[in-house]
């Protein structure tokens, strides 16, 4: 198809699909380093096809695992890149990632961390003791490599606020969110976990006019929350649009090259130029059922998923069509949930079934797995064992009164 014979309805020079970090991040880019090249920014656009932005990043913890950062340094971590590649090399299947692109992401991670440091509103802290999940590898650290988002207050959105995605914080205490290593100091009941829980309450309570407001939900964010906001901040700030209900459709081809997506908005299809890129960031297919069947260990279900209910798979499939590799179709960020009928997502399971005075055990009783190893080693051992015949799906969480 000839761009000549398309009606355009809008134009842009980089067209951003999806709103969680991995898209909000792009835009910034795009933004920014056209802005360093030519005499102007260039004119991005991002749609999202949800009533709200963030996507399964507003829903997560944040956390982000880059050796050497910043933040780590600053704290006084002794690392180094061969350390991290090492570890990659034995954590990771020689058939999933090329070795390349390990270096890559390890020597290239701690500049992205620095450029969104120096241009943006996105802080992280270092995690000082968050391990390395394979911790007996070589290369492995007790810590310093994995950072989260630096809380940050919800009223900072201001008049978006109610356009933020607002199921939940994976980091609660009451309706209060905390930090990865708050979290762990009152689950494990630390030294100075009591001074840290009188804080929060206190904070909490002193905040009335927001309470009545909010419906009792704090003012402070943390976790991929805060991650999420601290980037609508920063492609606010440059005047970078975000259309809400707007869903891809399709890519736009004109001799063997992309050019621009069709998508519809509030109901209406309309034709989006994109006169330099178009960028995919609209997550996986967690939320398509026939998907899952095609390319996930079985059984599965998209009820058991805690990601963003929006997550189809709409760009992963557009991509395909037009002959883009995939890899890594049967893999995913694997964790034990338990469905509580109140709530929308799923609970994720990923320190309580690991905690003393409990096993995890099938319908016959039988316990298969470590439930204290790191919740993605659970779930391949889990999906092994039941490949092999042994039925590990539901799981039953058995405790005593130490749990």
């Amino acid at each position: 198809m000839s761009e000549s014979v398309i009606h355009w309805h809008h134009s842009v020079d980089t067209l951003i699909i999806g709103s969680g970090n991995g898209a909000l991040t792009a835009a910034i880019c795009s933004h920014d380093m056209s802005a360093a090249k030519n005499t102007q920014a260039a004119d991005v656009l991002v749609i999202e096809k949800s009533s709200h932005f963030g996507g399964t990043s507003a829903l997560s913890g944040g956390g982000v695992w880059v050796p050497n950062n910043r933040y780590a340094k600053a704290c006084g971590a002794e690392d180094s890149l061969d350390e991290a590649f090492s570890y990659l090399d034995h954590a990771i299947g020689k058939d999933d990632v090329d070795r390349d692109m390990l270096r890559c992401y390890l020597q290239n991670a701690p500049k992205m961390v620095d450029f969104l440091h120096e241009n943006t509103h996105v802080r992280y802290q270092s995690l000082e003791k968050y391990p390395d999940y394979y911790s007996d590898l070589p290369g492995a650290k007790s810590g310093h490599r994995s950072m989260e988002p630096a809380p940050i207050a919800f009223s900072k959105l201001g008049k978006d606020m109610d356009d933020m995605r607002p199921d939940g914080c994976m980091y609660m205490l009451y309706k209060y969110a905390l930090t990865q290593v708050e979290a762990q100091m009152l689950i494990s009941k630390l030294t100075g976990s009591m001074k840290i829980l009188m804080k929060l309450v206190v904070s909490y309570y002193l905040d009335i006019p927001w309470l009545l407001k909010r419906k009792g939900f704090s003012r402070r964010t943390t976790g991929g929350g805060a991650g999420v906001i601290r980037l609508f901040l920063s492609i606010r700030d440059r005047g970078i649009p975000l259309w809400l209900n707007t869903s891809f459709k399709e890519l736009i081809i004109d001799e063997g090259r992309v050019v621009g997506a069709v998508v519809e908005k509030n109901g209406q299809r309309l034709n989006i130029l994109a006169r330099d890129a178009v960028l995919l960031g609209a997550g996986g297919f967690e939320h398509n059922q026939q998907m899952r069947e095609q390319y996930l260990p079985a059984p599965t279900n998209t009820e058991w998923s805690a990601g963003c209910k929006h997550n189809t798979g709409d760009a992963i499939r557009a991509g395909q069509q037009v002959g883009a590799a995939v890899k890594l179709m049967n893999n995913a960020w694997w964790c034990t949930v338990k469905r509580l009928p109140d709530k929308k997502y799923p609970f994720l399971s990923i320190v309580n079934k690991s905690l003393p005075g409990s096993i995890v055990v099938n319908s016959e009783g039988q316990r298969f797995s470590n439930e204290s190893q790191n919740y993605m080693a659970f779930l391949k051992e889990s999906f092994a064992k039941h490949e092999q015949g042994m039925n590990c799906v539901p799981g039953y969480m058995i405790f005593d009164h130490t749990f």
